[in-house]
Parts: C-alpha cells; sequence; structure tokens
C-alpha cells in the first residue's frame, strides 16, 4: 500500500480545492440552503473539472482521484452529492446508498432518477418525492421511491455490491475533508481568540484538544487511503475494510467536531461561522445510509463471514509476533 495519494491525484484535488472556493467556500451552502436553486452553479462546476470523466472502479489512479475530489468537497460543504455523481451507473443514474427503510438520501431532489444501493448490495431505480425534508440536520435530504425491479443496468448482485462499497469509501473521504477542515478552523480560532490575556492555545487543556483531534483525524487518513487501496488489490475481500472505514469515520467524527465546535465557544452555533455550517452539512454523510450502531453491527457480521486483515497484524501472541 502506497500511504500518499498519486501525484496527478494531489493535483487534481489541489484544481478542485481552488475551484470550490472561487466559487465561495462555505458560503455556496449556505447559498443553497437560501436558493436551492443555486446548487447548478456547483454542477456546472464540476462538470468543469471533468467529473463525468472519472471511474474510480477502472484503475487505482482514477481512484484516488475522485477519493481526493470527495475530500475537497467535504472541506467546504459543497452541497452536491459528488460520490453519487462519480459513482453513477452505465445508465447514468447518480448512486446513493439507502436505509431499508426509509428510503432517503442527500440532494435526492436534484435527479429525476437515481439508482438506489440497499444494504445488502440490492440495486433498484427510485425517483424523488416531493421535497426535501428541510431539517435542521439535513436541510436537503429527500425521500425516495423505488420504482420497481432491480436496475437494468446492475443485474449482477456482485455489482450491486461494489457499487455500495464505492459509496461508502468516497463518503467517508468527503468526512475525512469535513473532519480536516474543522480541526484547522479551531486551531485559527484558538490562535486568533484571546482570552485572559493570552490566546487559547497558550492553554494546555486547548492544545490537548487540538492534538487529539489531529491525531484521530491523522489515523482516519492512513485507514481511508488504505481502503481505497484494498477495494482495488483484494476487491473480493474488501468488504470488511470497508464497513470498518465507515465504523472509524462514525467514532472519530463525533469527538473531533464536538470539540472543534466547543473550541469556538458560543459562536460555533452560529450560521455566521463556518464550523456551525460544516458540522450541520456534514450530518446526513453521518446518518445514513446507518448510523454508528447498525454500521458495528455490520462490521461483526462482515468479520464473522469474511474475515478481517486491517492494517496492521493481528490475532497473535506478543511472543508469536516476535519469534516470526
Amino acid at each position: 500500500m502506497n500511504p500518499v495519494l498519486p501525484q496527478e491525484a494531489v493535483e487534481f484535488a489541489g484544481t478542485a480545492r481552488r475551484a470550490f472556493e472561487s466559487l465561495g467556500g462555505v458560503d455556496v451552502a449556505r447559498r443553497a440552503e437560501a436558493d436551492p436553486d443555486s446548487r447548478e452553479d456547483v454542477a456546472k462546476l464540476l462538470a468543469d473539472l471533468g467529473v463525468d470523466e472519472l471511474d474510480p472502479l477502472a484503475d487505482p489512479e482514477q481512484a484516488a482521484a475522485a477519493a481526493a475530489l470527495c475530500e475537497a468537497a467535504g472541506r467546504v460543504a459543497l452541497p452536491y452529492p459528488v460520490g453519487g455523481v462519480v459513482l453513477r451507473s452505465a445508465a447514468g443514474l447518480p448512486v446513493a446508498a439507502v436505509p431499508a427503510a426509509p428510503v432517503r438520501v442527500d440532494h435526492g431532489d436534484l435527479f429525476d432518477m437515481w439508482l438506489a444501493c440497499g444494504p445488502a448490495g440490492e440495486t433498484m431505480p427510485a425517483r424523488a418525492v416531493g421535497a426535501p425534508l428541510g431539517t435542521r440536520l439535513g436541510p436537503f435530504v429527500t425521500d425516495l421511491e423505488p420504482v420497481g425491479g432491480a436496475a437494468e443496468d446492475v443485474l449482477d448482485p456482485a455489482s450491486g455490491q461494489a457499487l455500495l462499497a464505492w459509496w461508502l469509501t468516497l463518503s467517508a473521504w468527503t468526512i475525512l475533508g469535513g473532519l480536516d477542515r474543522a480541526v484547522e478552523l479551531a486551531t485559527a480560532h484558538a490562535q486568533d481568540r484571546i482570552q485572559f490575556g493570552q490566546p487559547l492555545t497558550a492553554f494546555q487543556t486547548v492544545r490537548f484538544q487540538l492534538a487529539d483531534a489531529a491525531i484521530a483525524v491523522a489515523g482516519l487518513r492512513e485507514l481511508a487511503l488504505f481502503t481505497l487501496w484494498r477495494l482495488h488489490a483484494a476487491p473480493d475481500h474488501a468488504w470488511p475494510d470497508v464497513v470498518a472505514l465507515r465504523s472509524h469515520a462514525l467514532d472519530v467524527a463525533r469527538p473531533v467536531l464536538r470539540a472543534t465546535q466547543q473550541l469556538h465557544g458560543a459562536s460555533g452555533l452560529c450560521d455566521e461561522v463556518d464550523i456551525c455550517v460544516l458540522v450541520r452539512h456534514l450530518q446526513p454523510a453521518l446518518r445514513l445510509p446507518a448510523g454508528a450502531e447498525d454500521t458495528a453491527r455490520e462490521l461483526a457480521a462482515a468479520i464473522a463471514t469474511d474475515g478481517f486483515d486491517g492494517l496492521f497484524p493481528h490475532g497473535a501472541t506478543a511472543g508469536d509476533r516476535t519469534s516470526a
């Protein structure tokens, strides 16, 4: 496993980040809540970036570029289902991993039809039902209605399982981008905020909180890179790794978002502050298609069925490892 993304993917991510910032950064999400039609600007920008030409299932280089794009999108809470669009079906339908019931997806209103992947990898064409729910923790979460039968272009159950695995992986990269940016925002605020005559970073407790958050995000990045490699190196055995990545992303997100928002003080709850918008727009990725408890159960089932290799050797005693 190469512990870094290919240079081409890094350069593509840099281009995407600059493009997202030129569009307004987190302000794009703010504008979208006030004017949902403004998301069309995001669609045009993604087309200009060549997203339609990406196929992460084709080769590791394109997979790395797709992951880097999703990370860049997560950093600015980009109001668009980037991972689903990158994973479009052969018929051009955006892909979404959905719970068994109710069938929901973020930004479901943007497309007439979706290719929905259920918990077992089953696929079905589905259409949006009504307007987005408009809840505080999911402004654009939309109900989908299956239109009957399996998707004609994804008849092989293994293909549906592969799409589900890739969707979960790219979603984890989006979460990673959001968490990484949250740590940056909290660090900058703590350096600028003067309390009792000195910056917040002068206090040991604050430094510990920032260090813990940064280390947690760095660890998530390592696991995300491993899973990305695993999906191409051993696709038939990668499902436990994918679920482990999803589970770890949820476990890391909770304390990191809590700490970084709290370090902003009361302003961390104000929509005028980027951390608040970032936390809110990450919620659908953290809650759909399943939360931490259901994901942990799925991970246990996957390990029981397929085993689990993971990043490091495990299951042996210290003596066994020493003798080896």
